[in-house]
């Protein structure tokens, strides 16, 4: 499948990064830093982008069979 993780760079969405690649699945990480971003593998694009701005969030999102989402409270 070809995914779409928000919030990649918390806790949450770094695992759900991880255990997506282990499945196999295409996974683009949306971050704001992607310095911040350490998860790596063959089948990932980190993709950077503001939440606050829907229209940069297209291409993160067109075509993919799911998004998920790792946003939370700090």
């Amino acid at each position: 499948m070809k995914l779409t993780v928000f919030g990649a760079t918390g806790g949450t969405g770094k695992e759900i990064v991880r255990q997506a690649l282990d499945a196999g699945h295409q996974v683009t990480a949306v971050v704001r830093d992607p310095a911040r971003f350490t998860v790596t593998g063959e089948q990932l694009e980190v993709f950077r982008a503001d939440l606050a701005d829907p229209q940069a969030l297209r291409p993160a999102v067109a075509g993919r069979d799911a998004v998920l989402s790792g946003l939370g409270a700090r």
